[in-house]
């Protein structure tokens, strides 16, 4: 059992997990039973991410939808018009345009879904498919239909930087740098609580980048030290250990693995990587990024 400190209880509510760090995400759950509030979890340590091809799966016994996201690299140029709002989501990440679809189990739903995206979406040289949900090989047939030439006419996926005093580039998703340029930021978080800044990520392009609605004193960017690191690690070890995830969030697990073309594992194994991490690490990333300010 971990004991924490206050500071480090304080800290673990302050951090926002940003979405490049989405394994340590606890987001909404719309695998919510209809009939009661109980929902549907599963153990990180019992499901097994898949890939064939463009093909990427993770099968969820029991679920009550299934999910499937297209990621490709252009953008549909006709607006769309749906009567339920929540059964489709588009965004963007790492320099690519994703659209989600929600559907019941049965094969005629997702079927539906999908000669509609063959009709919207444009055609395009790389595209990857993430499908989960109680898995058949029907559901997989269906979904491998939007493997072939789409109908669509489309633009190209250009990201417009967003405004920010301070704007620091993180490095590769999938790196041990990234891992320490996470935590050097939680670190420059603290530095900068009481002046109540806008810290936020922006994950559309690639690379992704943290934007600050403020500039920073010299004194806010000095070396980490121990005292200083401790407790942010710590949140982040504690978040990364909690197994239990709902559907929806290990989706979306599997759409980062997928958009970032990460080891199938990657974000399943989340707490070996932290617990390899150094101060000295964090301190030679922060001189690396300073550098490029």
């Amino acid at each position: 059992m971990f004991h924490f400190s206050r500071r480090t209880l304080w800290i673990i509510i302050y951090i926002t997990i940003p979405l490049i760090f989405v394994l340590n995400q606890l987001g909404p759950d719309s695998d919510e039973a209809p009939s009661g509030p109980e929902r549907l979890i599963w153990s990180l340590d019992r499901i097994e991410f898949q890939r064939d091809d463009h093909l990427w799966t993770v099968e969820l016994p029991d679920s009550r939808t299934v999910r499937l996201t297209v990621i490709q690299d252009r953008i549909p140029a006709e607006s769309m018009t749906l009567p339920d709002a929540e059964a489709i989501r588009t965004s963007r990440q790492g320099g690519r345009f994703l659209v989600t679809v929600v559907n019941p189990t049965d094969r005629r739903a997702l079927e539906t879904s999908v000669d509609f995206l063959q009709q919207w979406l444009p055609d395009g040289d790389r595209r990857d498919l993430v499908l989960s949900g109680p898995l058949t090989a029907d559901l997989r047939a269906e979904a491998r239909r939007l493997t072939a030439p789409l109908a669509g006419t489309g633009v190209d996926n250009q990201v417009a930087p967003q405004p920010a005093l301070t704007r620091l580039t993180s490095p590769p998703m999938g790196s041990q740098r990234q891992l320490a340029f996470l935590l050097w930021v939680g670190v420059l978080q603290q530095r900068l609580s009481g002046y109540e800044p806008e810290v936020r990520w922006d994950h559309r392009g690639r690379p992704s980048e943290v934007l600050i609605n403020q500039t920073l004193a010299p004194e806010a960017l000095g070396p980490v030290t121990e005292a200083e690191l401790e407790p942010v690690l710590a949140a982040y070890q504690s978040a990364a250990e909690q197994r239990e995830r709902s559907g929806e969030q290990i989706h979306r697990y599997l759409v980062t693995t997928a958009v970032y073309g990460l080891p199938l594992d990657f974000l399943l194994t989340q707490p070996e990587r932290l617990a390899s991490i150094t101060l000295t690490d964090v301190n030679e990333q922060r001189e690396r990024t300073l550098s490029e300010l």
